[in-house]
């Protein structure tokens, strides 16, 4: 999306600090029901740059990837498997495609922007014409991955023999295990096993730190990682087999305390509230932590939604733009997902895309099976306001909303937390339905599964549309308070 890219230019500002994510992934023996879980936020520059949610279907001839925004290529190989894709409005389909799941169960979420340090980028800078970037990555890797071992690993090979355009975290999953690669300076990159019983955040700034080159199969990394460092004064010899990536290619400017830092002590918090460090002022949070008890969907998207509430840092109830602390949710939100990959339901059911539209704060996830069809309004939109997409549905809301928080968001809020719950007491029954009649019949199943997927939105247009009615009469009764003139 080349609007992006024009927008850091004007604004003089770098990706970290013009655009955001925040990224969690869970391990599957601390989640509550055994899933591999990984959530992110994808927060753009504007107002108005909805997503499209899109299936590609298989393509048995591989071609010459383009990409829209750069002189990047890349040439695909035959036999492409089907994948979902969260593409830009203006993204011709094939860009910034930022999560989904293919047919081999195997999902990705691209990318958290991240920042090498300006001694890393001097020796070895990025590629912004023609090294690969979050606008390429999901479309051309998840057609073909069949492990998250093996995202990993195509990833690598194309930043050693391209290079990178941007700097970037990205995690790969499957049902198995999930891995996160950070890449550093133009063609050196690391990746990480998130270890099973412990979990992940990354607000960003890239979070690797120590890690043990020996053991290959938690850590893989560049060839020359070690080797470039030492020799470009990044890094001092060691004879351990253990690198700091962190020390050696990462950006740790001022700017991390205010923007990042603060973020991620906030979902540790969370998770171990009995974790006590000064991490938002030093960012020396934990890269791993085993949380204080088993993490459900529901707290991943919790996190996602997380604003500071019930503290002095809280910006929207206090209505204060200039808050010293950058918020987890943020308007500017495109989208937010969370992938839960579970390994005993059959595979129409497995995996399941819990997708938010917009700000994540006055949003709901609504869960989409890797089987199901995508309706209609979930697939097309503009940058111009209409009455018939899902994204410009839940943002006329949002946008409303925002116009008095403390007095119209507490209603909607909760409105979408009752209904969440309902939604989610329907899956349970559902699940459970399905799983009989697929033994009988996938056939049969498949109707069960659109069925419950329509109903599902039903219920959610509703809500919204009612909610958006309630907080504009409200807003009508308080204009026309203000306009009574002398003698009416």
């Amino acid at each position: 999306m080349m609007l992006k890219k024009i927008a850091l230019a004007v604004l003089g500002l770098s990706c970290a600090s013009a655009f955001a994510c925040t990224t969690i992934v869970v391990g599957k023996s601390v989640s509550a029901d055994g899933s591999v879980l990984v959530g992110r936020n994808v927060d753009a520059g504007a107002g108005n740059h909805p997503i499209h949610f899109i299936k590609h279907d298989a393509v048995a001839k591989g071609f010459l990837f383009k990409s829209v925004q750069s002189q990047f290529t890349y040439q695909l190989p035959d036999h492409l498997m089907s994948y979902t894709g969260l593409p830009d409005f203006d993204g011709k389909s094939q860009s910034y495609e930022e999560a989904g799941f293919n047919s081999a169960g195997v999902t990705m979420s691209a990318t958290e922007t991240i920042q090498s340090s300006d001694a890393a980028l001097k020796a070895d800078p990025y590629l912004d014409k023609t090294g690969i970037t979050e606008s390429e990555v999901t479309s051309i890797l998840l057609p073909q991955i069949k492990s998250a071992r093996q995202g990993v690993e195509l990833l690598g090979k194309i930043i050693d023999t391209q290079g990178s355009g941007e700097g970037f975290g990205i995690v790969f999953a499957d049902k198995n295990e999930a891995w996160y690669l950070e890449n550093g300076a133009g063609h050196q990159w690391v990746a990480v096993r998130i270890p099973d019983n412990m979990y992940f955040v990354s607000a960003n700034q890239g979070r690797l730190r120590e890690v043990d080159l020996n053991d290959t199969a938690n850590v893989m990394a560049s060839k020359g990682l070690v080797d470039y460092a030492v020799k470009n004064g990044l890094a001092q010899p060691r004879t351990d087999g253990k690198f700091d990536f962190f020390s050696a290619y990462t950006e740790n400017g001022p700017s991390n305390v205010y923007y990042n830092y603060y973020r991620v002590w906030t979902v540790q918090g969370m998770y171990n509230p009995s974790l006590k460090n000064d991490s938002y002022k030093d960012g020396k949070a934990p890269v791993f932590l085993k949380p204080e008890h088993a993490l459900t969907v529901t707290d991943v998207e919790t996190a996602l939604q997380n604003h500071y509430q019930g503290t002095e840092n809280e910006p929207y109830f206090t209505q204060n733009p200039k808050a010293k602390y950058r918020p987890i949710s943020v308007f500017r939100a495109q989208e937010s997902h969370v992938l839960a990959l579970r390994a005993t339901l059959p595979a129409p059911i497995a995996n399941v895309e819990y997708l938010e539209l917009g700000m994540t704060a006055l949003g709901i996830y609504v869960p989409f099976y890797q089987g199901a069809k995508i309706p209609a309004s979930y697939q097309d939109n503009t940058d111009k306001a209409d009455s018939t997409s899902a994204w410009w549905k839940f943002h006329k809301l949002q946008t409303l909303v925002m116009q008095d928080f403390p007095k119209y968001a507490p209603a909607v809020k909760d409105g979408y937390a009752k209904l969440n719950a309902d939604i989610q007491a329907q899956q349970a029954a559902f699940e459970k339905e399905y799983v009989k009649v697929y033994a009988q019949s996938p056939k049969k199943a498949e109707k069960l599964l659109d069925a419950f997927t329509a109903h599902t939105v039903s219920q959610v247009d509703a809500l919204t549309e009612q909610m958006t009615n309630d907080v504009f009469t409200q807003m009508a009764i308080e204009t026309n308070k203000k306009y009574l003139f002398h003698g009416s």
